[in-house]
């Protein structure tokens, strides 16, 4: 790939290479290690964009949290097609809830899970309030699953180029439906999960369950036609009603 010069320039860059490229449905992202004339490396993560124009909205919205104080990548350069990004070491929340489902053997939601639920509840508080102050309207992030969280020292948040007007009833109707359908889907623990998603991020977002509810479902229906799964049907719902 290349880099634009006045960031090459800026940096002095003198070389860089690609150490890992990570899985996304939309865009190339990758870790590269860029190292300057005198030796000095830096590892950031690339983000190369199929629709350009996605570049720009991202690029203003990490520049809004992060300035505001919310835990979320350092925007480090920005092009026409790509970001270059602050690289945040940890474990995305999907595998993090992966590995808690094994350790309880699938029973247990555990002191820990509490925790980070709680870090994550105080994350979207003030991830919302920012951008709905920034904004002048209401702000949904809209790609809420849980790939896009970081596990570190604390919680990061990854992925806002599909953010749009819309309300934290959407999100968390989404961000429920997509932690109940992480393949193996509608475990016990995954019902225990939602449960306590409710109790703590809903409940802290001060949001009607029963809408939230009805956002799952709607969700739960449009992720069924789209990986044409038929036993993704409403009354698998019916435990966390």
């Amino acid at each position: 790939m290349m880099f634009a010069r006045d960031f090459c320039k800026k940096w002095d860059i003198a070389s860089y290479h690609c150490r890992e490229r990570f899985a996304s449905k939309k865009n190339e992202v990758a870790l590269y290690t860029f190292i300057n004339s005198q030796g000095q490396a830096w590892d950031w993560v690339v983000k190369k964009y199929c629709q350009p124009q996605s570049s720009n909205k991202e690029a203003e919205i990490l520049t809004v949290l992060y300035t505001a104080g919310l835990t979320v990548p350092k925007l480090i350069a920005a092009a026409d097609n790509y970001l270059v990004l602050e690289y945040i070491k940890g474990q995305n929340l999907l595998t993090w809830c992966e590995e808690q489902e094994k350790k309880t053997q699938g029973q247990t939601i555990t002191q820990e899970v509490v925790t980070v639920l709680e870090q994550l509840a105080a994350w979207f508080v003030n991830c919302y309030r920012i951008l709905d102050d920034f904004y002048g309207y209401s702000i949904a992030l809209n790609d809420v699953n849980l790939r896009n969280f970081i596990a570190a020292e604390r919680i990061y948040g990854l992925d806002f180029e599909d953010c749009r007007a819309g309300t934290k009833v959407e999100d968390m109707g989404k961000f429920c439906a997509f932690a109940l359908t992480y393949d193996p889907a509608f475990t016990f623990w995954k019902y225990q999960f939602i449960l306590a998603v409710k109790d703590i991020i809903v409940k802290r977002l001060e949001l009607p369950w029963n809408a939230v509810f009805l956002e799952m479902g709607k969700e739960l229906q449009r992720m069924s036609q789209r990986r044409q799964r038929q036993d993704f049907s409403l009354d698998r719902l019916d435990a966390i009603k």
